[in-house]
């Protein structure tokens, strides 16, 4: 063994500092050589290794962390210029020498801690996840900017997660202030600079508080966000300006994320402050900013279910086209029964199987397509991932790992739950069970949201995500279609329960020809003609009507 620290850089191919510090610091000579002499250096990026970063980064990118060879953590920052980081070089050296003893000794103890059993607390289920609510509301009222829309000061981000439970929560209770926080801040947010106003789409935050000034790359999953957002928000409004921004929003992801030839969304584009400063004309003159090509499982699930949305609401079906191709390009490339989803593809292979981010998101992507196609082959791959995920990333005191168990280094050896990947994780078994009936994938999500219930206040407003599972699990809403998948009247059915609003929806077309065994197990009767079943609290409301259908979906306490 070398017995140095371990220099890991966790960059991004869309970071402008990451380019910046490899332009100044990376690249002066004596820096150069004192990282060959003092360290060992490991260049990470961000979205392919993200159990690296969630574990080592230091505030931002890039991160500049030194870990011992074991890697734990010496010391750490973000952004380092080139006189700085060669002092820091030097001491880095010196103290790892002086104090290596220390480190094996602290590693000792830390082994030995994460095999104590972890103490939990468990809510009152109902009674406790009703409070959950309040207390979110109450977090996101606080918190947000009258004057500018969004939450909190600068640097400011979308918080998209926070905009769909506000809107769902304004729904259910009828308070117009939750609506108003929801249209203000993306009214705001289309005004400003963090929206791209020439070619369209939005950056990833902005650096002030009025949005007029963003960091300038754009990403696949927070554009797939916001797209989700603008088209929920024209569902529940009606609202032109709402659907004109979803359009551009589509318009920029088909032009620069989308690969038209072989299917599936691309990661990203890079920062370019200069070439965003231009008008349309002028940029037409330039090279666009570098596109990162890869195909990242969990963002490519994330647009998928945005454009299947899209497809309904915003009537146009080659939204739903598009997506149903890239799923098939994401189960060809990326899927393995053994291993799960792998978490990126790229020059032709698959790299970085398992993680719970790629089998939660595929699960949902794949329950949205079930409901829109009725195609079962989408419902089978997703009970498929379901199985992987229960057997692999399960822990029977509640809750999933982020990553399967593995041989690792420092922070990998522990495998953590993250809030946000177990919400979606809990949401995807909430449909499951919705539509399957098997009990075993309720009492999963159950326990997974119990498991948090004593630590998701710690997350703020970004404790969002669990709050719209916790809302699933207490008012979902099923929608039975009873008829064949040939007559338009199902079809009918079909299209106006996806169009009607409700994320606690699932909507299920049983064919009574084809199934034979879950009609019967649902006991719905079979007639001449479609007709649907909206059941919500275990009554079950007949619906003979398409136009009908909606109003019985419409999201609600009561």
């Amino acid at each position: 063994m070398l017995d140095k620290p371990i220099l890991l850089d966790i960059s991004a191919v869309w970071c402008h500092w990451c380019h910046v510090m490899d332009q100044t610091t990376y690249l002066d000579t004596e820096v150069a050589k004192l990282v060959e002499e003092k360290t060992v250096p490991v260049r990470v990026d961000t979205d392919k290794r993200p159990d690296i970063n969630k574990r080592y980064n230091m505030g931002g990118w890039p991160t500049t962390a030194f870990l011992t060879p074991e890697g734990e953590v010496i010391s750490g920052a973000t952004y380092i210029p080139p006189k700085e980081m060669k002092q820091l070089l030097l001491e880095i050296e010196d103290f790892y020498k002086k104090n290596k003893d220390k480190f094996k000794a602290r590693l000792e103890e830390l082994k030995s801690e994460t095999l104590k059993p972890p103490s939990m607390k468990y809510g009152l289920e109902e009674e406790f996840f009703h409070s959950v609510i309040d207390n979110l509301i109450l977090e996101i009222t606080s918190n947000f900017d009258s004057a500018h829309g969004g939450f909190g000061t600068a640097p400011k981000f979308p918080h998209s997660d926070v905009l769909g439970l506000a809107l769902l929560e304004y729904k259910i209770r009828g308070h117009m202030a939750l609506l108003n926080i929801v249209t203000k801040t993306l009214q705001k947010m289309s005004a400003g600079g963090i929206y791209d106003q020439e070619e369209g789409g939005f950056f990833r935050y902005s650096t002030t508080m009025d949005w007029s000034l963003p960091h300038f790359e754009k990403m696949c999953e927070d554009n797939a966000k916001l797209l989700t957002n603008y088209s929920e928000t024209y569902q529940v409004t009606g609202e032109a300006k709402f659907k004109e921004t979803a359009q551009k929003i589509l318009r920029y992801i088909e032009t620069y994320l989308s690969d038209h030839k072989d299917g599936g969304f691309y990661g990203s584009q890079d920062a370019d402050e200069e070439y965003y400063k231009l008008s349309l004309r002028e940029r037409r003159k330039r090279t666009p900013p570098k596109v990162d090509k890869t195909l990242y499982t969990n963002y490519n699930a994330l647009m998928v279910t945005a454009r299947l949305l899209a497809s309904v609401v915003l009537e146009n079906p080659n939204n739903q086209n598009f997506a149903l191709r890239t799923i098939d390009v994401l189960l060809e490339h990326s899927f393995s029964s053994r291993k799960g989803m792998y978490h990126y593809y790229s020059d032709g292979k698959r790299h970085l199987p398992g993680l719970l981010t790629d089998q939660a998101h595929m699960m949902k992507c794949l329950i949205n397509a079930y409901e829109a196609t009725a195609d079962r082959k989408f419902l089978n791959c997703a009970e498929n991932i379901a199985q992987f995920t229960l057997t692999n990333l399960w822990d029977n005191e509640g809750g999933f790992y982020d990553r399967p168990k593995s041989e690792a280094l420092g922070a990998l050896q522990e495998r953590v739950k993250s809030l946000d990947e177990n919400s979606v994780a809990a949401d995807a078994f909430l449909r499951l069970h919705s539509l399957t009936g098997r009990d075993n994938y309720r009492e999963v999500a159950k326990k997974t949201l119990n498991y948090f219930a004593s630590t998701y206040q710690r997350q703020g407003i970004m404790a969002a995500g669990y709050g719209l599972a916790l809302e699933l699990y207490l008012l979902p809403v099923q929608v039975h279609i009873v008829g064949s998948g040939n007559d338009p009247l199902t079809r009918k059915f079909q299209t106006e329960s996806l169009r009607a609003y409700n994320p606690l929806k699932t909507i299920e077309v049983l064919d009574p020809e084809v199934d034979t065994a879950r009609l019967a197990s649902l006991r719905y009767p079979v007639s001449e003609v479609p007709r649907a079943y909206v059941c919500f609290k275990g009554t079950c409301t007949l619906v003979e009507d398409s136009r009908e259908v909606a109003s019985k979906i419409a999201p609600t306490e009561s």
